[in-house]
């Protein structure tokens, strides 16, 4: 399997680290409108470098695009190794201008939605969802941690749909035996902080398949770190930024596609994916 590049999930996890981090200081700082996507080219320049819009060539397996530069998460072109990493904004998922990735306000690092695109080769495509939401592929044939009931799907308990999104919640009988059952094999419980929980979201296909998989970080005392005022982020500057993980994937062209942003947006999730279904059909070369 194709997995991004060290370096750029490093500079992710950077950027949301940061992004959490300085939540806490709400900026005044002017925010910065999405570029629709045009056929005429625009540019900036910033220390004599010269961001613009032009197309720049990327390839995920045998597939050729050629995205705006400004899409690009350094708003350049795709990093060296494989993958491509995109940007969107916030509520318009569009890039943002040339040459503005450094000088975003607070609330423009908060409305940028992280993209992530692999070629997927070492397994069906359609097997990637199953696999990331089981232990067979991560534990060995017997061993207790195959079945931790918090990577389990299917040791999970749907709860009532929202947003478009079927809930899977631990659940807790399981968890208590599989604790005694971890204790007794290894001489203590599994190591567990119930109120950090990673919250499971799926969509299926219309026969039945997984589509979609998101986790969350789950809200501080139903606070989520943000508050959604208009098109406006607006920090709350006591809670972290809860954020999700949103995989799904163009089985046509056998593409896995990570989206990060924070949980407030969770709303938005079949907007993130249609945007990005837009893209890699507009872009694309061969």
């Amino acid at each position: 399997m194709n997995l991004p590049p060290p370096g750029r999930w490093l500079a992710l996890a950077i950027a949301l680290a940061s992004s959490t981090a300085c939540s806490k200081a709400p900026s005044k700082e002017p925010e910065h409108r999405e570029t629709p996507m045009t056929d005429t080219a625009q540019s900036h320049t910033v220390d004599g470098y010269t961001y613009t819009t032009a197309p720049v060539e990327a390839t995920l397996g045998p597939h050729r695009y050629a995205f705006p530069a400004n899409l690009y998460d350094d708003q350049m072109g795709p990093a060296v190794g494989g993958g491509i990493g995109l940007t969107l904004l916030w509520p318009d998922l569009q890039a943002a201008p040339p040459g503005t990735r450094a000088s975003r306000s607070m609330s423009d690092h908060h409305r940028a939605i992280s993209l992530s695109l692999d070629y997927i080769d070492a397994l069906p495509i359609a097997e990637l969802l199953p696999r990331k939401t089981s232990t067979e592929a991560t534990t060995e044939d017997g061993s207790i941690n195959r079945d931790d009931p918090r990577r389990r799907l299917d040791l999970r308990n749907a709860g009532t749909p929202h947003f478009g999104l079927t809930p899977y919640v631990i659940d807790e009988a399981r968890m208590t035996r599989f604790s005694e059952a971890y204790a007794a094999q290894r001489g203590a419980p599994p190591v567990r902080t119930p109120e950090t929980d990673q919250e499971w979201y799926i969509a299926r296909d219309t026969q039945g398949a997984l589509a979609t998989f998101i986790t969350c970080n789950p809200p501080q005392d139903g606070r989520e770190g943000l508050t959604v005022q208009g098109t406006t982020l607006v920090d709350d500057p006591d809670v972290p930024v809860a954020t999700c993980t949103h995989t799904f994937t163009d089985p046509q062209d056998g593409l896995s596609v990570r989206a990060i942003y924070p949980r407030v947006l969770l709303k938005d999730w079949k907007a993130v994916e249609d945007a990005t279904r837009v893209l890699l059909a507009r872009y694309k070369l061969r």
